[in-house]
């Protein structure tokens, strides 16, 4: 007879963690030493373990829930997608490594420090006080270890501007990538300018914005006439200060989510623009 994979599984933690992470609020370094206490009758299942350096650990996340009051999600619900960071847009729980899974497992690959008996000390995992252990498996490089796997950029590394500017990969098609350029196509309009003649700009945004910002407008950052300020986070902070001749525009974002660069490329300035102002340049001097 066939197992009905729709229902519940009953698993009995193998252990518990003990860590100085005792809320999901606080952020792992991945330096801290972390205890895993097995259950005392498994302390045999540990013998070897120090020939190897590296664990997979599998835990349940015991504070899933509280973790997604804190995010305003209704009780029961789970989540599927979420924001991402820098990018007006989400994407699947499962791209992301949210505390906030549906099955609520967590995994982390730890190193292994040494073992007392049922007591297991490890660096490197992302789990808080009182977690439920529910498996732990050893890593084998041959096996575990994929040096050519790939992720989308904004996953591998942290880009500056300077860097942004020449890169172009799959994963810069994005929404931040063509607000940036609707916004900057916006700017040019109201003032009637030409790319990259005579004109400066101000950013502040996600460097994909900011990216799409200097295509259109031509102004960069390696030129000195884009002076560009991160803020990742709130699509409200986003906007783009034009300065041509004796003009300037600034246009501000709307603090909203969308599906993806086509529905950018399809929606109106009213839609994508929270505000469009034109004014003049004080006189120097």
């Amino acid at each position: 007879m066939s197992f009905d994979w729709q229902q519940p599984v009953t698993i009995r933690p193998i252990g518990v963690v003990e860590s100085v992470l005792k809320t999901f609020e606080q952020i792992p370094t991945y330096t801290e030493d972390v205890c895993l206490v097995l259950r005392e009758e498994l302390a045999e299942t540990l013998n070897g373990i120090e020939h190897f350096s590296h664990l997979h650990v599998l835990y349940y996340q015991h504070q899933r829930e509280a973790w997604k009051r804190r995010a305003h999600i209704p009780e029961g619900q789970d989540i599927l997608t979420q924001p991402l960071i820098g990018e007006p847009s989400c994407t699947g729980i499962y791209t992301t490594r949210s505390p906030a899974r549906p099955s609520a497992t967590g995994s982390c690959i730890v190193e292994i420090m040494r073992r007392d008996k049922n007591r297991l000390y490890v660096r490197g995992l992302d789990a808080v006080d009182g977690t439920p252990i529910l498996d732990i498996k050893i890593y084998i490089p041959k096996y575990d270890s994929f040096p050519n796997a790939v992720a989308p950029l904004h996953w591998c590394q942290k880009i500056p501007m300077q860097t942004t500017s020449r890169l172009l990969h799959w994963d810069t098609i994005n929404v931040a990538l063509t607000l940036g350029m609707r916004a900057g196509k916006r700017a040019m309009q109201e003032l009637g300018a030409t790319r990259g003649v005579g004109t400066t700009a101000v950013v502040h945004g996600g460097n994909f914005f900011g990216q799409g910002v200097e295509a259109v407008t031509g102004c960069s950052v390696l030129h000195g006439t884009l002076d560009f300020e991160e803020k990742p986070k709130s699509i409200s902070d986003w906007y783009v200060c034009l300065s041509s001749g004796k003009k300037k525009v600034e246009i501000r974002i709307k603090d909203q989510i969308l599906a993806g660069a086509d529905e950018v490329l399809s929606l109106g300035d009213d839609a994508l623009l929270e505000s469009v102002v034109v004014s003049e340049l004080a006189p120097r001097g």
